[in-house]
């Protein structure tokens, strides 16, 4: 806004805070960078002396000053009253006037005043002071559901008289990431499945076959949805992370089963259904010593220690494995039953690619049987092959590293807790390089905090239908001819992991950007 909005605490909590709050699936709004004013009573030293006050007597004549309390009822012709003695100052000069003895006023020892507090954490927007709303949802609530509830509020908020002149830019919604992650997964999940089907059509050359060994995967999936509703799992980006993770081993155990069942059939080609339960019982043990070693993998995840970490991966491993369970059920039950019922797919031609293929693998697989020795030390060499890397440092370890999105935070690393006034010189220096370069950066507006010991700027780049830079290069511009700050060394990567349950967070800027 035009005005500072430091002072304005009251008209942000009665107008935008509290509407937000009364919003169901909201647990808490915080307002930041702007706190209610306080009274400050500034004593004078002298006077007190002068006067014979003790300061210990003032305060507690303050707080016994300043009561609302309940003094009970009056019952009169039928009617009830409540009485509630009211002794609240009401005004500053109330305050001033206070009597501390006969002929003696709490002005005349000290200075009263109503004033805004010195606040902890700094922000700005676009290089102007700016104050911030975080927005938690509850426990249970839809983040989606609940960011959209509170988008209305705003958009209701902006038409009010008294909101009149504050720009609100909404600078995080996690509920546009939600459904922007939700459709890349979608499609990618129906490319995995597409291109899944066409490999085994490929491998398999008979559709009949591919056909049944495809309905193991949506088979298992709903098997995998049903599962999580009566968890309490909802379908969120990590359930469907993990779901799209089983899609490619959720054949592994149809083909097996099926290849054995038609190998038994083309040797007994009069009697299918003993050539089925033969070929189920031949891979029944393989598959399942298959499916657990790798679900094993994924329990301790499930049912071991929790933390932030194994809270947020348990959602990934519950539906891998449900979905493999349910794919070795149905390829120990569903897919016999329709292979017994179906013609197999004619033998490999020795002259086609997939007998050359197999010819091949057949002479390899000699070779390495016939020199044990030399296939040791070959598996020896793979499996120490990536210690150099980690030895001599050549690869990097970053836990929480930063994806080349259209958001990129700059984290200022200082090295020590300092005055809140000389980190804002420090953010203020970077912000005045990241406005000098701001068409170079492809910035489109940036936002800075800090604290005495930490201070992290937010670059918000332009659109990918605007763009002109990819985000990998705009952190390598940046970094480039970054200035030094003497108290830290800015840079993209993070020394630990954020992590917050806010839906969203809204900025109310010191300049209108619409």
């Amino acid at each position: 806004s035009d005005q500072d909005l430091t002072d304005q605490y009251e008209t942000l909590e009665k107008y935008l805070q509290k509407p937000i709050e009364r919003l169901d699936g909201v647990a808490r709004v915080e307002l930041q960078g702007v706190q209610p004013r306080e009274l400050r009573v500034l004593v004078d030293p002298d006077r007190l002396a002068a006067y014979g006050v003790d300061v210990q007597q003032l305060r507690s004549l303050l707080e016994r000053s300043n009561f609302s309390v309940s003094a009970g009822e009056i019952t009169e012709n039928g009617q009830r009253f409540t009485v509630r003695p009211v002794g609240e100052f009401k005004a500053v000069t109330d305050v001033r006037a206070l009597v501390v003895r006969s002929g003696l006023r709490l002005s005349d020892l000290a200075q009263v005043e109503l004033v805004a507090p010195e606040l902890p954490v700094g922000r700005r927007m676009d290089g102007r002071p700016a104050v911030g709303i975080d927005v938690f949802k509850s426990t249970q609530a839809n983040v989606v559901d609940v960011a959209d509830r509170v988008i209305a509020a705003v958009e209701e908020a902006r038409k009010m008289p008294q909101l009149q002149g504050i720009e609100i830019l909404v600078v995080g919604n996690q509920a546009d990431s939600i459904r922007q992650s939700l459709r890349e997964l979608r499609n990618a999940g129906l490319i995995g499945a597409g291109l899944s089907f066409f490999m085994l059509l490929l491998f398999l050359r008979h559709l009949p076959t591919t056909l049944i060994v495809s309905l193991a995967v949506p088979a298992s999936l709903l098997v995998t949805l049903a599962a999580m509703y009566f968890l309490g799992f909802t379908l969120n980006i990590l359930t469907m992370m993990g779901m799209l993770l089983a899609i490619g081993m959720l054949v592994d155990n149809s083909v097996v089963i099926t290849e054995s069942i038609f190998r038994h059939r083309q040797l007994t080609p009069g009697r299918p259904m003993e050539a089925t339960l033969a070929g189920v019982k031949e891979v029944g043990i393989a598959t399942l010593a298959g499916t657990f070693s790798t679900i094993i993998v994924f329990l301790p995840l499930v049912f071991g220690e929790k933390n932030q970490m194994s809270l947020f991966l348990v959602h990934v491993a519950v539906p891998i494995v449900v979905a493999m369970i349910a794919s070795l059920v149905v390829a120990q039950t569903l897919i016999p039953m329709l292979a017994a019922r179906m013609s197999p797919p004619p033998p490999v031609s020795e002259a086609s690619l997939f007998g050359h293929l197999q010819r091949r693998y057949t002479a390899t697989l000699g070779w390495a049987l016939d020199h044990p020795k030399t296939m040791a030390v070959i598996v020896v060499l793979l499996l120490a092959s990536p210690v150099p890397l980690f030895a001599l440092k050549l690869a990097k370890v970053d836990p929480f590293p930063q994806e080349a999105s259209r958001m990129l935070g700059l984290s200022y690393h200082l090295n020590g807790s300092y005055p809140m006034d000389r980190v804002e010189e420090a953010v203020k220096r970077i912000e005045a390089y990241v406005e000098e370069n701001k068409e170079r950066f492809d910035v489109d507006t940036y936002y800075s905090w800090w604290v005495a010991d930490n201070a992290y700027t937010r670059l918000y780049l332009k659109p990918k239908e605007e763009a002109t830079v990819a985000a990998a290069e705009v952190m390598k511009r940046v970094m480039e001819d970054m200035p030094e700050i003497i108290i830290g060394k800015p840079s993209f990567q993070f020394d630990q992991g954020a992590g917050g349950a806010s839906a969203f967070t809204l900025q109310l800027s010191g300049e209108s950007t619409e």
